[in-house]
């Protein structure tokens, strides 16, 4: 299956951004711990779990909406998509 350059460039901007969201808050425990303040891990780990999954469910939406929009949008029975015969028959 051979990608169009548009879904090239959404799946690098999914996956960009997902990793940018981890770097992030990766990088929020790391310079939390410099500053002498306690961390209390398993509280920053479900954060960012919570915040992955988040991510997840709006990447989910988008793709599901997409698959909707695409079937509704080239679905047999659309008007357009409709073929008439030289005979006047519809096929």
């Amino acid at each position: 299956m051979a990608f169009s350059s548009v879904n090239k460039v959404l799946l690098i901007f999914i996956f960009g951004s997902m990793a940018v969201i981890s770097i992030e808050s990766l990088l929020q425990i790391v310079y939390a711990a410099e500053g002498g303040e306690t961390v209390i891990r398993r509280v920053e780990i479900w954060g960012l779990f919570y915040r992955m999954m988040v991510a997840a469910f709006v990447v989910g939406a988008i793709v599901q909406g997409l698959n909707v929009y695409i079937s509704w949008r080239f679905r047999e029975s659309n008007p357009r998509f409709r073929k008439i015969d030289n005979s006047g028959g519809k096929i």
